[in-house]
């Protein structure tokens, strides 16, 4: 009986020889060969009869280790940490014997011999006779990188799939769940090395797309995601190892999810990323591969978003409800940071391509897909709308650093005028905690830019903005961009005063990307938009910003400065006081006010009036009002204009 079973084992392992020197895609020379004649590495030193045996490195037909597969390899006893994230939805708990990926961690969680079997004893190997995977090696799952299981994509569990975005296998797919488990076996062939010629790795299929991901994940929105499908090719195919790709593939939608994420010991253990956040982003988008230099953009601007303050994403663990709350800080005790991920959701994001232009205010292409803080604060899994994805941040997020910024610099971002309705009376000591609430500014006063909702308004010139030109014009003050119409039902993007000073409008030849990522102006401003210098003493003399048009060319952008506001059209002083040195800023609140005409005034400018010794505006009829307070050293009580 003896005689009969080595019998069947060497038919065993001619047959498993012979197929693998028919086949070139198998065993024969793969890593997995530690023959000493093989053509491998890592192999067995020249020793007893059974090292020169192809398969009993792993298998063995007799006084094997207990369970499937006849393993003749000594098992591994020691426990690692396993993966985490505060986004995870499945049970991940510690491999158990009764799991067939422990069979592989008998080698690859570095703490057993390659060598070391049950039936034929210690095979010394050309490495050291009781050679073990070293930490520096990618194939020592457990040591490399340092954190056990918890930096490799989580296996021996089963997964949830009651998110939506997880889904079983397809019938017939080579990816295959083992009584319902992922396994390693699930991704990996052990004795077929090359079944992706390009990436190797003992893969089941040919992961070119990342299609051995795509049977388990589906990422909502990718079929139609720039990043699965690059817009321009020639651009896309420079996405090599030089920008990060370590598959061997070339090209972002080659290499798909494994552009940003690698399964194994990556840079980032919470999702798998490959590079802390934004720079797993800038291995593209430095201007290597396409003409998107978003990094520029944060490294070489005065004014940006706080992208790079902190290496990390916003974690759902910053929030109270991480289903209910997109907010980004929850306390004023959290560092303020802004992220990639918090705007670009890149599994959905799409194109901005030209000719296509989004209506305001629906999200932009590269806007799909990423959560939200709507107008009535309701949270979004989905943003719609631009403004939504900005409320997360500049709504009621906890720490907002302009709420209390009262210097009359401004920290950061360039001064934050005092506006009436940011303070308890006349007081500049304290801002009330609404301020720089923009959700609340759009959505509960009496004037406001159209962003949340359409102007009511009348336009031509006898109408209520008579300023207000046809069409938003292009950055070079003359063109109009026809597919922006103004009139009383238009609404406004953020993005149409918030955006790069140097990509504006992808037309007029402008060059850098689009959005608000970063600019030379104040607080994110595309165009130029002067404030007056605070006096020492609100309400006397300040140095005057000039009347050129060139400083105030983001009103311009809407309204005819020149040949309209500075003609009186929409109030008879306005050309003495832009002449005299009132910047539009010191009367007007971008945003909104509680007075009609968007009058809510800087206090940090104007101040009371001597008599009344208050700052008050009233409408008397259109275009006309009064006012009290006093400006530039002039006293006004209840003079009418």
């Amino acid at each position: 009986m003896k005689r009969l079973g080595m019998l069947v084992w060497l038919v065993t392992a001619t047959t498993l020889l012979a197929g693998a020197q028919a086949d070139k895609r198998g065993l024969l020379d793969s890593k997995h060969d530690f023959r000493p004649t093989s053509a491998a590495t890592i192999r067995a030193a020249s020793g007893p009869s059974a090292s020169d045996q192809l398969c009993v490195y792993c298998h063995t037909p007799h006084n094997a280790n207990p369970g499937a597969l006849l393993w003749n390899q000594k098992m591994s006893t020691t426990e690692f940490p396993t993966y985490t994230s505060s986004t995870l939805q499945a049970s991940i708990s510690p491999v158990t014997a009764q799991d067939s990926s422990k069979l592989c961690l008998s080698c690859h969680d570095g703490t057993i011999a390659l060598g070391s079997t049950i039936s034929n004893g210690d095979i010394p190997f050309v490495q050291g006779a009781e050679y073990q995977l070293p930490s520096t090696s990618r194939s020592n799952i457990a040591g490399f990188g340092g954190y056990g299981f918890a930096d490799d994509h989580p296996f021996a569990f089963t997964p949830n799939y009651s998110n939506t975005q997880i889904k079983a296998p397809d019938p017939g797919d080579q990816v295959k769940l083992v009584a319902g488990k992922l396994q390693c076996s699930s991704c990996h062939d052990p004795h077929n090395e090359t079944t992706d010629a390009v990436q190797g790795n003992f893969l089941v299929k040919r992961n070119q797309a990342s299609s051995i991901c795509l049977s388990c994940h589906e990422p909502t929105g990718w079929n139609n995601s720039a990043h699965k499908q690059s817009p321009d090719l020639t651009e896309d195919a420079k996405y090599t190892s030089l920008q990060g790709a370590h598959t061997g593939y070339i090209g972002m939608a080659n290499n798909a999810c494994e552009s940003c994420h690698r399964p194994h010991a990556p840079g980032v253990p919470q999702r798998l990323v490959k590079f802390p956040e934004e720079t797993v982003c800038y291995q593209c988008h430095d201007g290597s591969v396409a003409n998107l230099n978003i990094k520029a953009e944060f490294t070489t601007k005065t004014y940006r978003h706080p992208v790079m303050t902190t290496p990390s994403v916003h974690d759902a663990s910053e929030s109270p409800n991480s289903t209910q709350s997109p907010l980004p800080e929850t306390s004023a005790s959290t560092q303020r940071h802004a992220e990639c991920f918090d705007c670009h959701n890149s599994h959905a994001t799409q194109a901005a391509l030209p000719g296509s232009p989004a209506v305001a205010p629906s999200v932009s292409p590269p806007l799909f897909g990423v959560k939200g803080q709507s107008s009535t604060n309701a949270f979004l899994i989905q943003s719609t709308n631009e403004y939504e994805v900005c409320f997360k941040c500049h709504g009621d997020s906890a720490n907002k650093p302009q709420t209390g910024d009262i210097t009359l610099t401004g920290t950061g971002f360039g001064r934050n005028p005092m506006r009436q309705t940011d303070f308890t009376g006349l007081s500049l000591t304290n801002p009330l905690p609404t301020r720089a609430n923009t959700r609340l500014e759009f959505t509960t006063r009496l004037s406001f830019h159209p962003v949340t909702q359409a102007a009511n308004l009348s336009t031509g010139p006898s109408g209520d903005v008579p300023s207000l030109r046809p069409y938003i014009v292009a950055s070079d003050g003359v063109t109009d961009i026809t597919s922006r119409p103004l009139s009383s039902g238009s609404f406004l993007y953020c993005g149409d005063c918030h955006n790069n000073d140097t990509g504006r409008n992808l037309v007029i030849g402008n060059t850098g990307p689009t959005g608000p990522h970063a600019s030379n102006f104040v607080h994110i401003l595309e165009r130029e938009y002067v404030y007056e210098t605070p006096p020492a003493q609100p309400g006397q003399p300040t140095s005057s910003p000039g009347s050129s048009v060139a400083n105030y060319a983001l009103c311009d952008k809407c309204h005819a400065v020149q040949n309209s506001i500075l003609q009186d059209q929409s109030f008879s002083q306005h050309s003495s006081h832009v002449n005299g040195g009132a910047a539009c800023a010191t009367c007007h609140d971008a945003h909104s006010a509680a007075n009609p005409m968007l009058i809510n005034f800087d206090l940090a400018v104007v101040g009371p009036a001597t008599t009344a010794g208050t700052v008050q505006y009233m409408r008397t009829a259109p275009k006309h009002g009064t006012c009290t307070l006093m400006c530039h050293g002039h006293d006004h009580e209840a003079t009418s204009y």
